[in-house]
């Protein structure tokens, strides 16, 4: 059994500061977490009570085994069981409900995403069997059995699914949660997909030492999370070997953009809810501190309101699990290393630049397959640090089809078609007019555009600049220090 004395002084700091920080947003009316709300921004009559994340907190609670505790984590893994799907043939069997209240999905037509969310699946059973397995000596044996159940039901919508390998964070959870349901019921379909699937998991992995869903702040602790599923309690010794070694590359990878100055992992970004690790809670943020002097930790001041907040109470799973970069990464975390010029490729057809520098890190990826992103995609990226130690960004948004590359002080960019460039700046002080149309004007920096003469639009929202323009032939962003 894992509890908290058993963790080091950094380790130990955040989860107990993050188990103490979800006390405070426990309800006893379900029995479940309630959702971090900042009514400043938002006006939501009452905060949700949340199923995910409340067994993320569940498990804290087993963890620290403070007076009441355990009696609480029951409460918590009952109630959580008791919002799954049943159903099957349902596309979402297996799968639970988001939030107290949320309506049934369409039993004819389901849309994903909108109706139900099916990775619930692989977030919550997981954490089941990290619990059968680490906590048995405190669940009852109903209880367990119950507990087993829900896995089998997830187990079945996650091989009714067969999420793709390339849908990394995913598929890492789907390969554990199948191989351990098709031990424990002695289903050799699902074994045996599950170690197809881990295989294949690895091959894509291995052709550049980077997965599908590359540089997401977010998602990699995802990757982190279920890699260490993997290298803890995978079934044979080819799932522990395969989850330490993938761990170990990816850590590596990730270092090589990170500035331990800024707190910051260096873009572009395939999937991210933030441009600044110090203001927004990335799950990668978590694993990093971890290790860290609590100073050095690439988390936001959690004492006050921050983004993406109930990201947070993921914080006992990071310890429970342990964060292990290797020797040869730690250095690059407690301090930025020098410049360097880097480049990656993703897939055929997919790769990366980028420059990082003592004051500026540039970022940038050529992208010749997909038509459309989603808007947690930003292709372009820039980052410097004001004197006073914030954290200023450029970041594109644009939908269409972007090639971009980074060189040192310079973003090359062009399009097969004719296309809007969107950007969006965070500065402080922000002022529509330091955009002009070749220049702007930036808190410690000017950006330099060589772009063709087409209409130009500025728009200012709180502390956000947005400047839109047309082009259809390359332009080059320079920035000057």
């Amino acid at each position: 059994m894992k509890t908290a004395q058993q963790y080091d002084t950094h380790t130990r700091y955040w989860f107990e500061n993050a188990v103490k920080w979800a006390d405070d947003r426990w309800s006893d009316t379900h029995n479940l977490l309630t959702m971090p709300i900042d009514r400043k921004h938002q006006e939501i009559p009452e905060s949700p009570h949340i199923i995910r994340d409340s067994i993320w907190y569940a498990t804290g609670l087993l963890m620290r085994q403070g007076d009441g505790d355990v009696a609480r984590a029951i409460t918590i893994i009952e109630a959580v069981m008791s919002y799954q799907f049943d159903e099957p043939n349902a596309v979402y069997h297996g799968t639970f409900y988001r939030y107290v209240g949320e309506p049934h999905p369409p039993r004819e037509n389901a849309v994903i995403w909108r109706d139900y969310d099916p990775n619930w699946r692989e977030f919550i059973c997981t954490v089941f069997i990290i619990m059968l397995k680490e906590f048995d000596t405190l669940l009852t044996d109903t209880l367990q059995e119950k507990m087993n159940h829900s896995i089998r039901l997830a187990a079945e919508g996650s091989f009714a699914r067969k999420v793709a390998a390339e849908y990394t964070n995913i598929s890492l959870m789907s390969a554990f949660l199948l191989d351990y349901a098709g031990e424990h019921y002695a289903h050799t379909e699902w074994r045996d997909y599950a170690l197809r699937q881990a295989q294949e998991i690895n091959r894509l992995f291995s052709r550049f030492k980077t997965f599908n869903e590359y540089n997401s702040p977010t998602y990699y602790g995802v990757d982190f999370y279920a890699l260490a599923l993997w290298r803890e309690y995978g079934s044979t010794p080819l799932y522990k070997g395969l989850g330490s070694t993938m761990e170990a590359d990816l850590w590596r990878d990730i270092v090589q953009f990170y500035h331990a100055g800024m707190r910051n992992t260096c873009g572009p970004y395939d999937r991210s809810y933030g441009m600044d690790m110090t203001d927004y809670l990335a799950l990668l943020g978590l694993w990093i501190a971890a290790v860290l002097p609590t100073q050095n930790a690439p988390l936001p001041d959690v004492s006050s309101h921050f983004s993406h907040a109930a990201d947070y109470f993921f914080m006992p799973l990071v310890a429970l699990l342990g964060s292990r970069p290797p020797a040869d990464v730690m250095p690059h975390l407690r301090a930025f290393q020098g410049e360097r010029m880097l480049e990656r490729t993703i897939e055929p057809k997919r790769t990366v630049t980028a420059w990082l520098s003592y004051k500026i890190m540039l970022g940038a990826e050529a992208d010749y397959l997909n038509e459309t992103r989603t808007d947690q995609f930003h292709p372009i990226t820039a980052h410097w640090k004001s004197p006073d130690g914030t954290i200023n960004w450029i970041r594109a948004c644009s939908e269409s089809l972007i090639q971009a590359v980074a060189q040192p002080n310079r973003i090359q960019l062009s399009s097969p078609t004719n296309i809007i460039y969107v950007f969006e700046i965070r500065v402080g002080n922000p002022n529509s007019a330091m955009i002009q149309t070749n220049r702007w004007q930036l808190p410690d920096l000017t950006v330099q555009l060589e772009r063709p003469y087409t209409p130009f639009k500025v728009t200012q929202n709180d502390d956000l600049l947005r400047v839109e323009f047309e082009a259809n032939e390359p332009i080059t962003l320079t920035f000057v220090e």
